[in-house]
């Protein structure tokens, strides 16, 4: 969650919410950035540790870390690839395009339909994918009922 907040909230909430960076950048892809960094990450992982802190509370059902580094690695590593490999280069060339001729032309089909940012907003792909392995591994974890193994005091 710290980093997140740093990262999300710090660091992509300060590019987008300077005013000569409002002007410029406020509604491109720097924006869903920056919301996406900020809101899950620092919201939604305190939501799932909150969900996983319950369960431990309720004792429902053993432990297993190994699912929760699978589930832990591929949402935070899903969502920082979908920020590095599409949401900041995407918001960057449109911000460079606002800058130089309009931001009307940043947000045009005719500069969002060329083929390199196509390719970086099919790069998304990758961090959605692994975002949503992480979420499904931890839902199934959550939802699928275990048996909980006892430990004997003789072992």
């Amino acid at each position: 969650v710290s980093f997140w907040n740093l990262v999300g909230a710090g660091i992509f909430g300060f590019l987008i919410n300077t005013p000569l960076a409002l002007y410029y950048m406020q509604g491109l892809n720097t924006t869903p950035l920056h919301g996406h960094t900020a809101l899950f990450g620092v919201y939604g992982n305190l939501g799932l540790g909150l969900i996983l802190f319950c369960l431990i509370l309720m004792k429902k059902d053993g432990w297993n870390n190994l699912h929760m580094k699978w589930a832990f690695w591929g949402i935070n590593g899903g969502l920082l690839l979908m920020a590095i490999l599409s949401l900041l280069p995407v918001g960057l060339a449109q911000t460079f395009a606002s800058v130089e001729i309009g931001m009307w032309y940043a947000r045009s089909p005719e500069f969002l339909q060329t083929p390199v940012l196509q390719f970086f907003r099919w790069m998304r792909v990758i961090g959605d994918t692994i975002f949503a392995a992480g979420s499904v591994i931890l839902a199934w974890y959550i939802l699928i009922p275990r048996q909980r193994k006892e430990v004997s005091k003789a072992s």
